[in-house]
């Protein structure tokens, strides 16, 4: 597609190859690039995603063309959505069979009449499209539910724009900032427009483990909206609200990626997400939709046999870009023609969106399919394969090699508004070219492996606004708003605390028993009976047993299958981390991913003796780069709520394992010794007390100092007491979601935590013998109960909005 012998084309070809260490260089910095921006992150294979280092190029007047036949279809599919949910005339008209459009599983009945003017339907279309042998654009696919790429684009492009090797690089190519511009007014638009300027503007996703998250979550970040999912929102008093910790928010406007069934459980399928009420938004026109249910009509196919004629009938002329050969097979002689050469098609079942590559099926299969479409021709349509074109390209490990190509461009076209393409695309790459000729929805053949795109340039001096953000003379407001935070993102980020906490407890835990492994090497059984109180911690700590005997306990909390062990829990802690991504910067990330290697180098020996030292050296690595990721959250991240409630996890998390530690250490069962000084001395380095014990007690190792230490010191970092306080602290900083007098649930409940400790006498936990009392397992058992109410507590009060009355 690129035009090789262009001026452009050469300079930027002789650039590249001036230097054999350019291209490798320039690739490596782009992969950077995206890994920092966490593309494909947690993930144990290679990344989603490889930028080719080796840009498209599109002229300016190659583009005029892209431009203006863009922006007539999209004109041409506004006016047939806005016909087939409103007067369907043009199936009176016969110009769209009644028995294509009705069967299609993207029509969508409650849909009808949703909205009555026809820009409303489809404000952003994005089209595939591919040269065909003739050297003309065709169109392969309509999408109205936005694919992947709107996100992508401003990645590739800033990662070029900081990319050593092009510095110095003069070629006029058009910015695309201005469009993602006009896309955020027309979000705020019916919002500005409004009384409530508090609506708010939402970016609406699937869910955090859709293979897009990164995509979405770095394009709402980049537009400055928010990230939402079905659980956000909730449709209350005839209109939509965010579920944010301040409160309900109304919301003025969507960006929708959410599948069209998915959308309202109430009116399209239940069960499957999505928020009740949505449709009834819309018709009410509280609510800006872009794009509304109903209009993913165009990502079937179903229209693409009918467009060229649809298209002289409704604007009076032809299709400026054609569209790639589809035909109905409901009309004999195309069925007829498409049955006897079925390889040279791809198939598409209407009713069940089912797609099918012939080419690739065996002799069984292809009769199969032949006989089905002859069953019910009416139900499927059929797209010539087209020869796509070859760009070049470049990898590491291959050099220059050619790849089939098509191109994904993005269009707005609001009511009113001239409508603009944004100048520049998302190329998508393959040795495969037919795997690109199947629609990303519904597809049954998956590519594998990493994907390989491009970034596409258009070579034209216009739109030199780089940045969202302008520079401005007028006058300015400072503000110390710190943005949005959803209940769902302060869910993770809380539980975010809580996981990171008890995966270093266990790993502190771990290690403080390898290290009475090692010192009582020369007494297995007096190890044994200091290890155990230990090893028995680390399987509780997250809700599971098992046989305490070291290796095995080595191998439960190492083995990457186990639901019990610290695998689990750091898969848990990279979900929530993942869910809130844009709380966090670059640094935390690149931490995130070492610690997951760190985990993975975890020796598979099984004698604990000789390999004591490996293991100790490899908890410390875990454990430091634990301390990292809390360090680098403190320095990086605003003091703002979403810090609060990460804080809050960390140390409601610290405080209930540290009062299960010394429960089962400080009181044993019936039959069980007291505590060693050995294991007393395991317990204080834990917690990384020991110097401070020394200084205030020698050496004289006493049950009742250890406790009042690590309980009741609110100076200690890692006491009970000094979670308690903090708690307190942070959760008076908490909103209050409804004016009372006196204090919230949540603040009663750390408020009790602090006056327990306050009223317990530490002397008459232990008896003369310095054994424990009653009265220790009372207190620590009280206080592991309260942090598990008040943790319940937040959950009710700001992440589920339950109703007052169930927080007491």
């Amino acid at each position: 597609m690129t035009d090789h012998n262009s001026p452009a084309s050469t300079a930027l070809s002789h650039w590249l190859h001036a230097s054999q260490a350019r291209l490798p260089a320039l690739f490596r910095e782009l992969q950077q690039q995206l890994r920092e921006n966490a593309a494909g992150f947690g993930t144990n294979t290679a990344p989603q995603r490889q930028l080719d280092p080796l840009p498209m190029l599109i002229a300016a007047e190659d583009w005029q063309l892209l431009e203006a036949g863009m922006l007539q279809r999209q004109r041409l599919l506004q006016l047939v959505l806005n016909d087939v949910y409103g007067a369907q005339q043009i199936v009176r008209d016969h110009l769209l069979p009644a028995e294509a459009l009705f069967r299609a599983a993207d029509y969508l009945l409650p849909a009808a009449g949703l909205l009555t003017q026809p820009a409303d339907w489809l404000p952003l279309l994005s089209l595939d499209l591919a040269k065909d042998a003739r050297g003309q654009w065709c169109v392969l696919a309509d999408h109205a539910l936005v694919p992947a790429g709107l996100g992508h684009l401003v990645e590739h492009r800033l990662a070029f724009n900081h990319a050593a090797p092009l510095q110095g690089l003069t070629l006029g190519k058009a910015q695309i900032a201005g469009f993602y511009r006009q896309l955020l007014q027309l979000l705020q638009q019916p919002v500005l427009g409004e009384a409530d300027h508090a609506a708010l503007v939402g970016l609406w996703i699937t869910s955090v483990r859709n293979t897009n998250y990164f995509e979405q979550a770095y394009l709402a970040n980049y537009l400055d909206i928010a990230l939402v999912h079905g659980a956000d929102l909730t449709f209350r008093d005839g209109a939509l609200w965010l579920k944010t910790l301040t409160g309900l928010q109304s919301v003025g406007a969507l960006l929708r990626f959410l599948p069209d069934p998915q959308s309202d459980p109430l009116e399209l399928e239940p069960g499957t997400g999505g928020c009740a009420g949505l449709l009834q938004s819309i018709r009410q026109q509280q609510l800006c939709c872009v794009n509304p249910p109903g209009s993913s009509l165009i990502d079937s196919g179903v229209l693409a046999p009918f467009l060229p004629r649809l298209c002289q009938a409704l604007l009076g002329e032809p299709l400026i870009l054609p569209q790639a050969v589809a035909l109905w097979l409901g009309e004999a002689e195309h069925c007829a023609k498409v049955i006897a050469g079925l390889c040279a098609y791809r198939v598409q079942r209407i009713s069940s969106q089912q797609h099918y590559l012939p080419a690739r099926l065996d002799a069984a299969a292809l009769q199969q399919l032949s006989a089905q479409i002859a069953a019910d021709p009416v139900d499927h349509i059929a797209v010539v394969l087209a020869e796509l074109p070859h760009e070049s390209c470049w990898q590491p490990d291959t050099g220059s090699f050619a790849a089939a190509c098509t191109l994904r461009l993005f269009s707005l076209l609001a009511e009113g508004q001239p409508g603009t393409v944004l100048p520049g695309g998302y190329a998508r790459l393959s040795t495969d070219g037919l795997s690109l000729q199947i629609p990303p929805h519904g597809s049954e053949i998956a590519q594998s492996g990493a994907q390989l795109v491009k970034d596409v340039w258009v070579l034209a001096d216009r739109g030199v606004t780089a940045s969202l953000l302008q520079s401005s003379s007028g006058a300015l407001e400072l503000s110390r708003h710190s943005g949005l935070v959803t209940s769902r993102v302060a869910d993770h980020l809380f539980w975010l605390g809580r996981y990171n906490e008890r995966l270093n407890q266990i790993c502190r835990a771990l290690r403080a028993a390898l290290g009475l492994a090692s010192q009582h090497h020369a007494d297995p059984l007096a190890a044994q009976a200091d290890m155990t109180p230990l090893l028995r911690f680390c399987l509780q700590a997250n809700g599971h047993a098992g046989v305490l005997d070291l290796p095995q306990v080595l191998q439960q909390l190492f083995d990457p299958a186990h639901p019990g062990g610290l695998f689990a829990i750091l898969q848990s802690l990279l979900l929530n981390a993942q869910s809130a991504r844009e709380f966090f910067a670059a640094d935390t990330w690149l931490v995130l991913d070492k610690l997951q290697q760190a985990l993975r180098q975890w020796p598979q020996q099984s004698t604990v003796q000789v390999a004591a030292g490996q293991y100790l050296r490899q908890l410390d690595e875990i454990i430091l780069l634990q301390t990292a990721l809390y360090g680098l959250n403190n320095e990086t991240m605003s003091r703002t709520q979403a810090l609060r409630l990460m804080d809050l996890g960390q140390h409601i998390e610290r405080g209930m394992q540290t009062a299960a530690l010394l429960q089962i250490v400080f009181v044993p069962a019936h039959g069980e010794a007291k505590p060693s000084a050995a294991l007393m001395e395991a317990v204080l380095r834990l917690a990384d007390t020991v110097n401070t014990y020394r200084r205030r007690y020698r050496s004289q190792l006493h049950p009742l100092a250890v406790i009042d230490l690590l309980v009741f010191d609110d100076s200690t970092p890692r006491s009970v007491g000094y979670q308690c306080l903090r708690i307190q602290r942070q959760c008076a900083g908490l909103p209050l979601l409804t004016p009372t007098p006196g204090l919230s649930a949540v603040q009663r409940l750390a408020l009790e935590l602090v006056t327990l400790l306050q009223l317990t006498e530490p002397q008459s936990l232990f008896d003369s013998e310095q054994g424990a009392t009653p009265a220790l397992g009372l207190l620590l058992s009280q206080i592991q109960h309260r942090l598990k109410l008040l943790s319940d507590s937040i959950t009710l009060a700001y992440f589920n909005h339950a109703p007052r009355s169930w927080l007491g």
